[in-house]
């Protein structure tokens, strides 16, 4: 693998290979030959760049690597302007602090993608669109696991409609903003209302809204708080400082310098777990499957809320769905009578008369479930 590396870094490290890499593998075009050359020059000082680092890596000087992704023309000046959560550092005092259960005991890891609560990684393409993602990863993750629906939302929805809460469609945004939209509103789903990397008139149907919010939270400021929510709650919006993401490999992230106040990007913590000895977070971010760990990061977890975790956390519940609980209730009590009719047959024999008209009321009762 090493020598194939070196083959890939050799050829992208020319005139003829840059094209190859950003055009064909990340889709990327320029205005003018000048802007390419002039692409490609900062391209090249990105390939050093992974490379100085990736030696370290195998050295065992770093826990993470580095790699070629559809930001490997940006400087870092420029990918940070890309970065465009919003100038607001800090949880809004006014928000409710969700108080998990801290006497239950967090397992040593949780995966939310191994229970079924997280769809698959989006790309918001070149919109600073983060805000809407996190935020919609949030509301599908309970969505899936309080109602069983694994239904990706709209983020078109949420850029073109919440901007009366204090969102700025590509110009950046907060999940908690987003939050209040849909527990007002709703929100459509992601076919219903399509994503189209740029802010329109807002076209929101509630005939054909998802979920409903009952409630917006934000997290205390404490890793163990978080870790807690996650393993009780599932999925949880938030903010980070993403100034390093931007050649992202894989491994474990612990960049020597990242700011627990300055936060620019939102994402999504879908679990935790530990590697070696180091603590990680694990998060969903918006740049497509092709960028880090298959679209994910492995953030250092416990190490003094390193790029701000913690700072901007949120999370949702969702009101009941009063008929499907209802029907629930409906077949738990079928289901006791049920068992109570098969008692009571066993009681008077397999050929009894009363146990065969018990068996018969029971079926009769299964047919009215299923008319309800």
């Amino acid at each position: 693998w090493k020598v194939l590396d070196k083959v890939i870094h050799g050829f992208s490290n020319t005139p003829k290979g840059f094209p190859f890499c950003l055009k064909v593998d990340h889709g990327k075009t320029y205005r003018s030959l000048r802007e390419e050359q002039a692409r490609f020059s900062v391209f090249q000082s990105n390939l050093r760049t992974i490379e100085q680092h990736n030696a370290k890596y195998e050295a065992g000087e770093e826990t993470y690597y580095l790699k070629v992704t559809q930001f490997a023309d940006m400087t870092p000046e420029e990918f940070k302007e890309f970065l465009s959560l919003g100038e607001k550092t800090k949880p809004d005092l006014n928000h409710p602090v969700y108080e998990p259960d801290m006497t239950v005991a967090a397992p040593n890891s949780v995966d939310w993608r191994q229970k079924g609560a997280v769809l698959e990684v989006k790309n918001q393409g070149q919109c600073g669109s983060c805000w809407s993602f996190s935020a919609t990863g949030c509301l599908e993750g309970q969505n899936a696991i309080k109602h069983g629906q694994k239904i990706s939302l709209s983020e078109q929805n949420l850029m073109d409609c919440s901007g009366g809460y204090g969102n700025n469609g590509c110009d950046g945004g907060l999940m908690t903003n987003a939050f209040f939209y849909v527990h007002d509103h709703g929100i459509n789903s992601e076919a219903a209302y399509p994503y189209e990397g740029k802010v329109k008139n807002c076209r929101f149907d509630s005939s054909k809204s998802i979920v409903q919010v009952d409630g917006v939270y934000k997290v205390n400021e404490d890793e163990e708080a978080l870790k807690q929510v996650i393993a009780l709650e599932g999925p949880v919006s938030v903010g980070v400082d993403a100034s390093g993401f931007s050649l992202y490999g894989g491994g474990v992230f612990n960049p020597r310098s990242c700011s627990s106040s300055s936060i620019n990007h939102g994402v999504l913590a879908v679990g935790y777990g530990t590697e070696g000895n180091t603590d990680y977070w694990i998060v969903k971010n918006s740049w497509g499957p092709g960028w880090g760990e298959s679209g994910y990061i492995k953030m250092i977890r416990n190490h003094n809320n390193r790029c701000g975790i913690v700072t901007l956390a949120s999370i949702v519940t969702l009101k009941s769905d009063e008929f499907r609980d209802q029907l629930i209730q409906k077949l738990i009590e079928y289901v006791k009578k049920t068992l109570e009719i098969f008692r009571v047959g066993k009681e008077l024999g397999e050929n009894g008369t009363e146990g065969r008209n018990g068996f018969a009321e029971n079926f009769d009762n299964f047919e009215h479930l299923e008319n309800t």
